[in-house]
């Protein structure tokens, strides 16, 4: 199976760029035409080299995957636990790669005993984020122009989910 040669570890300090690109180019593919100008602008200022540097120190988990040198999928939680961003290279989705990143994700966060993860997933991504067993919590949102549908995850013992 090709994700066998995949490494899923922390971001490191000095690879914010390569997260930064791979969220970018993923997000000008399929989120970036379904929002207003406001809301491109709005979700580009979240993922820069200084942001992402800023948030790994304020305690978010950052998790990247990687096929030997190339830069695959990226993961950022936040307290809650809330999944703040999930992406998977264009020529690389369909292959178990976001799976594999939200169970490490699940695996290594900090605060004990949580029941769910919540996510706020592009309208385009809901069937993306059902397949990993979300379920919808409400309806189509926006702020900032940023159009979502909010999500959640039930997990049960051990944290395996449902």
């Amino acid at each position: 199976m090709e994700n066998s040669e995949m490494e899923v570890r922390p971001l490191r300090d000095g690879q914010e760029a390569a997260a930064c690109a791979l969220v970018s180019r993923v997000f000008g593919q399929f989120v970036a035409p379904l929002f207003p100008p406001e809301g491109v602008e709005e979700f580009l200022g979240y993922v820069t080299v200084e942001t992402l540097a800023a948030r790994r120190k304020d305690g978010n988990l950052q998790l990247a995957a990687w096929r030997g040198p190339e830069l695959t999928g990226y993961l950022e939680m936040r307290e809650g636990p809330h999944l703040a961003l999930l992406f998977v290279d264009s020529a690389r989705q369909r292959r178990g790669i976001g799976r594999q990143l939200l169970a490490r994700g699940l695996e290594l966060w900090p605060e004990p005993g949580f029941s769910q993860v919540t996510v706020n997933s592009s309208p385009n991504s809901v069937e993306a984020y059902q397949r990993l067993g979300f379920q919808a919590s409400g309806e189509v949102q926006s702020k900032n122009g940023i159009s979502f549908v909010p999500m959640h995850l039930e997990i049960t013992q051990g944290r395996g989910h449902t």
